[in-house]
C-alpha cells in the first residue's frame, strides 16, 4: 500500500502554530505562536492594507503600492482563503497588477484616480468579507489555485 493521498485544500481554522524559540541556555527554551494558515491570516494582511491605505500622507498610487508589496501579496504565500474568497483575490490581482512573466512581480499598473478609488473599494470589501468567514462558525476548506476551475 502506498503513501496516503495529500489534499490540496486545508481547515480554515488554522489559527496559531507553535514555534520553538532557541533560549538562553539557561532555561527551557520558549514557544512562541505564529500565523497558522487559515483566514485569520488572510483577515490580517488585508485589515493592515486597509489600515496603511487610511493613515499614510503618500499619494494614493504609492500607498496602494506599499501595501500590496507589503500585505496584498502575502496572500499568495500560502493557501488562507475558501475557493470563492479565492477567485475574488485572484481576479483582483489580474485587475490591478501590471502584466509580467515574473509570476511574482506585484508591480501595480498605473491607475486612474476612479481605479484607484475602485481598487481601494474593492479590498476594504474583500477584507470585510475574509473577517467575517475568518470568524464564521461554518469550516469551510482552504483552495489553491488548482482548486479554481
Amino acid at each position: 500500500m502506498g503513501p496516503p493521498a495529500v489534499q490540496s485544500q486545508h481547515s480554515c481554522r488554522g489559527g496559531r502554530v507553535r514555534h520553538p524559540v532557541v533560549g538562553d541556555g539557561a532555561s527551557a527554551p520558549l514557544v512562541r505562536e505564529a500565523p497558522g494558515v487559515s483566514l485569520e491570516y488572510a483577515s490580517e494582511h488585508l485589515t493592515a492594507t486597509v489600515k496603511a491605505l487610511a493613515t499614510s500622507e503618500r499619494p494614493l498610487q504609492e500607498r496602494l503600492q506599499i501595501a500590496w508589496d507589503n500585505d496584498v501579496q502575502m496572500l499568495w504565500m500560502k493557501p488562507c482563503l475558501t475557493a470563492d474568497l479565492l477567485r475574488e483575490f485572484r481576479d483582483l490581482w489580474h485587475r490591478y497588477t501590471a502584466p509580467s512573466s515574473d509570476r511574482t512581480a506585484t508591480k501595480l499598473r498605473h491607475l486612474t484616480a476612479e481605479e484607484l478609488k475602485q481598487s481601494i473599494g474593492e479590498i476594504v470589501d474583500l477584507a470585510a468579507r475574509i473577517t467575517v468567514a475568518a470568524h464564521s462558525p461554518v469550516d469551510e476548506s482552504l483552495a489553491t489555485l488548482a482548486d479554481l476551475p
